[in-house]
């Protein structure tokens, strides 16, 4: 097996945004609200946020989308259109958004699509 998927990549969504100091409450109360809404969204599978080590006030929304349609569906409902709105608008010093296709997955348990030499190195066949 080469390791890597043949379907359809799945897609990731990296949002990292710096909320003006006024705005992060907001800002995490808008994202608390739509959470409710992504996870109804087809083909969601996941979403975390992380706080930057390097950056004060930096945080990373993480989402993973079965393709890149779920993903684009996400971005324009409406009420996500409207958060983004008020944050570029209002809440926002900056923010970068990153979109990846996921070309291979794999845990410590779950190698069907790790590199063959990751696997020979942890002696997994």
């Amino acid at each position: 097996m080469s390791g890597v998927s043949a379907e359809s990549p799945k897609v990731a969504v990296l949002f990292e945004v710096k909320p003006k100091t006024e705005g992060k409450d907001e800002y995490l109360k808008l994202a608390a609200a739509l959470k409710v809404e992504l996870a109804k969204m087809p083909g969601f599978i996941r979403v975390e946020r992380f706080a930057s080590l390097n950056e004060e006030g930096k945080l990373l929304s993480l989402s993973v989308w079965e393709n890149e349609e779920a993903a684009a569906a996400w971005r324009n409902q409406i009420n996500h259109r409207g958060s983004q709105k008020k944050g570029h608008d209002a809440l926002f010093e900056r923010y970068h958004i990153s979109v990846a296709s996921i070309i291979r997955e794999y845990t410590q348990d779950d190698r069907k699509e790790a590199p063959a030499d990751s696997n020979r190195f942890f002696g997994i066949k």
